[in-house]
Formats: structure tokens, sequence, C-alpha cells
């Protein structure tokens, strides 16, 4: 018999939710789990309380599949309704009866709730963890790549769900993309653009910049939202440790303000796996053995404030990164989870090969 419980208020059925993951993935090599305490700060994110039901479904007592629906604070659909989301689901194999049960309670609650559009699969916001990965599944994942079983993407089909949001991210080796975008590069110096790298002794102010940078780059992007300026830096503080300064580039406009950012950073995703979600000394031990396991470097996010696009920046600065992941001896360069016709999918020059592909959904009739 399957029933769905909300676990909000209730600790016994808060721990299925969260030991979930670990029942699902058990064995999976390519598997990072992610922390408890991160888990339950998302969670517990004040934005969301009181405009959200975290349920988990049982089987016989057990739980076996789990989800988040939340109202967005701050997304407006075209009706003036406020979008909902379906996010942090997992489920395990051959319950789809129990996911279905799931999705209809999130669903409900969320039209109780005044929701317009549905979407999914998405934790809260595009800043944390959103889009579904459809595959192949015949490689390792990079660092931060979003993954999930194969069967997932028939359990949101079967529930009503259908492609919003299709994205790619690609392989490529670097010195292909150095040659194609020589010439993008030499015309925006020829403008007066210059690079500058990431200076690490001002780490703190150099994340400020990016944040600040991001809100006028992004703002229009679709489902965009504002986070405070400390929620950003605690997303990405974590990253410092796996920061390369060579490969975080700012682009400067000829009036000496910064215009444009690279972030990109070695894809340690084995050290990182080699923690299995830990943060002990043991865990920091193995990242260290791990650490030089290295063959590609990812590219996370480029962006240039919309006045000074068209100018070669965003070339200049992509070429930049790889030039530098050229003479560090890194034998791949993997785009990472660009929205399909997002012109920066271009910037390969055809080189690139698809590795992995990902969806963001909305319920087909959400009234």
């Amino acid at each position: 018999m399957i029933t769905v419980r909300d676990a909000g208020e209730d600790s016994r059925l808060l721990e299925g939710f969260l030991d979930l993951p670990r029942r699902i993935y058990r064995g999976d090599p390519f598997y990072i789990p992610t922390p408890r305490r991160e888990v339950l700060a998302a969670l517990r994110r004040p934005e969301f309380a009181g405009a959200q039901r975290i349920l988990v479904a049982l089987s016989e007592d057990h739980a076996v599949a789990r989800l988040v629906a939340r109202l967005s604070p701050a997304l407006r659909d075209e009706r003036g309704a406020p979008y909902g989301m379906i996010g942090f689901f997992e489920a395990l194999a051959w319950y789809d009866e129990a996911v279905q049960d799931l999705f209809a309670a999130g669903l409900s609650w969320l039209r109780q709730a005044g929701a317009g559009a549905i979407v999914g699969p998405m934790d809260g916001d595009t800043w944390h963890r959103y889009r579904l990965n459809v595959g192949p599944f015949d490689g390792p994942p990079f660092l931060l790549e979003p993954y999930n079983p194969p069967y997932y993407e028939p359990m949101w089909t079967a529930n009503g769900f259908v492609p919003l949001e299709r994205y790619v991210s690609k392989r490529v080796e670097p010195a292909a993309v150095v040659s194609y975008l020589d010439e993008k590069r030499r015309a925006s110096e020829a403008a007066g653009y210059r690079l500058r790298p990431l200076d690490p002794k001002r780490f703190r102010q150099e994340l400020r910049t990016i944040y600040e940078l991001s809100r006028r780059i992004f703002s229009r992007n679709f489902l965009y939202t504002e986070i405070p300026e400390e929620a950003f830096y605690r997303i990405y503080a974590g990253a410092r440790g796996l920061l390369d300064k060579d490969l975080v580039w700012f682009a400067r406009s000829p009036a000496g303000e910064d215009v444009g950012f690279l972030f990109a950073y070695p894809d340690r995703f084995r050290a990182v796996a080699a923690m299995e979600g830990k943060r002990n000394l043991l865990a920091r031990l193995r990242f260290l053995r791990h650490r030089h396991d290295v063959d590609a470097v990812d590219f996370k996010t480029l962006g240039v404030l919309p006045e000074h696009r068209r100018s070669g920046v965003a070339a200049a600065l992509f070429h930049e990164g790889h030039r530098q992941a050229v003479e560090k001896g890194y034998l791949f360069a993997n785009h990472c989870l660009i929205r399909e016709g997002n012109p920066s999918g271009e910037l390969d020059g055809g080189a690139g090969r698809v590795m992995r592909r990902y969806v963001l959904y909305e319920l087909a009739d959400a009234s």
C-alpha cells in the first residue's frame, strides 16, 4: 500500500526523505552525495517558509520517493499567478505508482496554493539545482553536473510534464576553440577591451564582482530570480578550493569597468567523488590523493553585459580560458549546460560533440 505523507513536521519521515538518495545510488561510483546539512539548509530557506510541502511516498512504511512542492515568492507566469516548482525529486526504480501518487499530491497542493505554471525539476530557483539529466549515461559526469538515474525521465513524462527548455553539454579539444576564436579575440582587443584574471587575494571582492555582473547580465533570463549576496557567496565560497585563478577571467571595457566574466575550473570530479559527501580529515586526504586526476576543464558560466555584447568580448574570454587550458596540458574542455539556441553554444566553431542532454519540464496543463 502506498501512502504520501508530509515530512515537514515529522522527524521520522524527514529522516526517510534525507536517507532516500543513499538507497537509490548505493554502489554508484558516479554519484556525489550532497552533505546532509546542505540539504537541510536548502529545505529551510526562509523565503519558502509556509510556501512549500516536503512530501514522501511510503511503501510498507519505507520511503520510496520524495519531492518538494514550492510556490515561488518572486516568479509570475503570463497570467500573473506565482510559479509552482517541483524539486528535490528522488525515487527508487519500479515504484511508478508511488511516484504517480507523489506527483498528484504535490500538484494538488500547488493548485490549492494558487500556482499558475508549474515547472521542474527545480529546487527553488536557477541558482540552485534544476534540470533533469536525460543522458546519454555512457560516461562519468563532470563536476557539479546534474545527475540522476535514467529512469527518472519517463517518471516525469508519465505524470503530465513536457519539455519547456532543453540544454546540452559539449566536449571539445581546447586548441580547436583557441584557433576558431583568435580573430574575434583580436577584434575585441582592437576595440579597447582587456582581460584580467581572478585575484585570489581578493576572493570575496571578486565574488562580489561576479554577483553584481550576474545580476545585470542574467536578469532578463527566463525564470531568473534575485538572491541575496550572502546566499550567492555561500553557493560559490565552497568552490574556492576547486578553482584555478588562471581559469577565471574578467573583461574590462575601454573605460576600465568590469563588463563580463568567465567562470571555469578543473574538472576534479574524481577527487570530489572520492570524498563521498564528507568533509572530515580522511575525506580531505582522499581528495588530495586524487586532485591531479584531471584531464578536462569545465566551462561553467560565461556572461557579458548587454551593452557590450557583439564586440567580441565573450569570444575573448572563451579564447583565453581555452588558451590557458592548452598551456596547462588539459586534453578536453567541457562546455557545460548550454541552453539550446543560446549563442554561446556556437563558440566552439562546431568542433564540440554533445556529451549529455538535460530538460526543464513544465506541466502540460496546470489549470
